[in-house]
């Protein structure tokens, strides 16, 4: 009999390589997995893999199975999930994979809300590039993706809902030597080196090609890859510090910093930078409670940002 059982036996082998290292993490013996795999072969009455030198090598029959095998597994666990939520038996439980600078802003501070308000859920949290996290979301490895909406593929499987606009400004150190210049043109900051995560295209694009020490951009993909790339926009001022760099962030973002005297807006001339990010999850996967929770709170967070922003900029009007 085809059992589930043994079909994740095959995946799993499949994903280690190994009998060994895959009955390890299957916690059962080696001769035990072998078993499974011949019982399945025989059921199927094709051979699945090619067993040279130790080394697992599916043959066209196993390609097959571990295919179809993986859309099976994926549409029961989907069922299960549903029946759960539909019977009132969700456990409690979120998976969200967030983009760098959605992360800091709202996303986090939004988990711990949630966290506070329902101790008992379990939570992943992965953070990524804004196209890593569309990939997860389609490979279901998350319930939900908080992200740069640009790097969401443009097909009928994604929804999608804008959450987040935040205007980019660029920050340095006090006695930066471009402080002394009165508002700078893009030019001018282009003599510098810039800290910041990868910035996707539609914002590059109004950048020139020729990027001076700011960095450059991708040919491939046209987003723009700063000097110093960072994976989250964390510890920005211990970075600006002691150097020339310029950084792109927000007012929200840096107002820790700025209330301190850690960092400088530095005023602009004709230069604008606008993030946008939204929540990303598939249409035919229905949202858990959890999930509908933390969209409550990303909600709540991003509208209180939009007000502390106001004031920011009223704070700082003179430096903008």
């Amino acid at each position: 009999m085809i059992t589930q059982r043994r079909l994740r036996h095959l995946l799993l082998l499949v994903e280690y390589g190994h009998f060994g290292r895959a009955a390890t993490a299957l916690n059962i013996s080696q001769p035990a997995l072998t078993k499974s795999i011949q019982a399945l072969e025989a059921e199927l009455g094709v051979m699945l893999l090619d067993r040279k030198r130790g080394a697992v090598v599916l043959t066209a029959f196993g390609e097959l199975v571990v295919q179809r095998s993986r859309t099976l597994l994926n549409a029961e666990e989907d069922l299960l999930r549903e029946i759960g939520l539909l019977a009132g038996l969700e456990t409690g439980s979120l998976r969200v994979a967030l983009g760098p600078y959605p992360s800091v802003i709202s996303g986090y501070p939004a988990m711990a809300r949630l966290l506070a308000r329902r101790p008992k859920i379990t939570v992943a949290v992965h953070v990524a590039g804004w196209r890593a996290v569309a990939h997860q979301v389609a490979a279901r490895a998350v319930d939900l993706g908080l992200a740069e909406l640009s790097g969401v593929p443009e097909d009928d499987q994604f929804a999608t809902e804008l959450v987040g606009q935040h205007c980019g400004r660029i920050f340095c150190r006090p006695g930066h030597p471009v402080l002394a210049a009165g508002r700078v043109a893009l030019p001018a900051l282009l003599e510098f080196p810039w800290i910041a995560s990868r910035i996707p295209a539609r914002i590059a694009a109004g950048l020139p090609r020729s990027l001076g020490r700011a960095g450059k951009i991708d040919a491939l993909s046209g987003d723009f890859i700063p000097a110093i790339m960072i994976d989250v926009p964390m510890q920005i001022a211990d970075l600006l510090a002691g150097s020339n760099t310029l950084a792109l962030a927000s007012l929200a973002l840096m107002e820790r910093d700025l209330d301190a005297g850690n960092v400088a807006v530095v005023p602009t001339s004709k230069v604008a930078f606008q993030a946008s990010y939204g929540f990303i999850h598939l249409k035919d996967r229905s949202l858990t409670p959890a999930a509908r929770a933390y969209m409550d709170e990303v909600r709540a967070v991003e509208a209180e940002i939009v007000e502390r922003e106001a004031a920011l900029a009223s704070r700082y009007g003179d430096r903008l």
